[in-house]
């Protein structure tokens, strides 16, 4: 059991019951097509994992624990995925209305952000709602403090309410320390952002070699490529695991209204306060937040992005209601 244990799983089991590991057992590090590739103590296994050929009937994700046997028709293939105590989930891209998990049996979300890029709060808030509604423990990891701290970074400390914020340079080799501490013996971050912000770099700066690609990024806007193909688990020397992912561009969440809600919880806990309980608190009489605006309490461009992602996330549960009704 000593890998799996260095994959998390003794950590994992504390937060399941009747649970048992064996020869069968194992984590899944990579998914591709049809396939996946799964780390066990036997070593890594190339296993079918294609629902329409398996058993399954859930899509397993990097990060799963999963259950493989030898089928004699198919080979090597997943019996089963294990419940998950965290997700990553947003809107599948490829798909108008379509869950799709990034990311599972995660301790952290780690939003990865380069100081050498403008700041995007309503990025970064996106993100947030994304952490938020995993399960997981939101961090936000910036990289590249080396090439100086900018006064709208070190805003950002103000206005991201209780998320840790930890400064990283795979150069000096400020953080890297803390994140391995974190992480340490058996938690597990996954790495999320744009491309080109320095997740490969700090990845490999963390398990101390050179596991991803990376390229530079373009000089006129800072801009870089997709050097991670796909949802990567890596092992650290120090303990614990990282999951790298290629860059998000868009970022679609996923009924994550609970989520919302803790992420501007400074809203949603004065909305309570309202005259109306569906109060849109733009022109409704008695709107406790627009009360708490005019008291500087709330920012005025923090709401409007707050009622933005609002309105998302109602009219994608409407599509979704929809779409229910019509398919009976």
């Amino acid at each position: 059991m000593k890998l799996l244990n260095q994959l998390g799983w003794r950590h994992y089991a504390s937060k399941q019951s009747n649970l048992v590991g064996g020869e069968r057992l194992g984590r899944v590090r990579r998914v591709d097509r049809g396939e996946v590739d799964v780390l066990t103590e036997k070593g890594e296994l190339r296993v079918v994992s294609d629902s329409q050929r398996t058993t399954i009937g859930l899509a397993p994700a990097t990060g799963d624990w999963v259950e493989v046997v030898d089928d004699p028709d198919i080979g090597l293939r997943i019996e089963t995925i294990l419940p998950r105590y965290s997700a990553i989930t947003r809107r599948d891209p490829a798909e108008e209305e379509k869950e799709q998990v990034l990311a599972s049996n995660v301790d952290f979300v780690g939003i990865t952000c380069s100081v050498d890029r403008p700041v995007n709060i309503a990025k970064i808030e996106r993100f947030l709602v994304l952490a938020q509604d995993s399960g997981a423990i939101p961090l936000l990891l910036l990289t590249k403090v080396d090439q100086g701290v900018s006064q709208d970074w070190s805003q950002l400390e103000q206005d991201i309410r209780d998320v840790a914020i930890i400064q990283t340079s795979v150069l000096t080799g400020t953080g890297i320390g803390e994140v391995q501490n974190l992480l340490s013996p058996d938690k597990t971050l996954v790495l999320l952002g744009e491309s080109g912000v320095g997740k490969s770099s700090l990845v490999n700066e963390l398990v101390g070699e050179t596991v991803q690609q990376t390229t530079e990024v373009r000089s006129r806007d800072s801009k870089g490529r997709h050097t991670t193909i796909a949802r990567e688990l890596v092992l650290l020397p120090t303990g614990g695991a990282l999951i790298d992912t290629p860059g998000i561009r868009g970022i679609g969440l996923w009924d994550a209204k609970e989520a919302l809600d803790r992420v501007f919880s400074e809203i949603s806990q004065v909305a309570s306060d309202c005259r109306f309980s569906d109060c849109t608190h733009q022109v409704e009489p008695d709107c406790a937040v627009q009360a708490a605006i005019q008291k500087r309490e709330i920012n005025p461009q923090r709401l409007e992005r707050y009622i933005r992602l609002a309105n998302e996330l109602d009219e994608q549960r409407e599509r979704l209601t929809f779409q229910r009704r019509k398919s009976k």
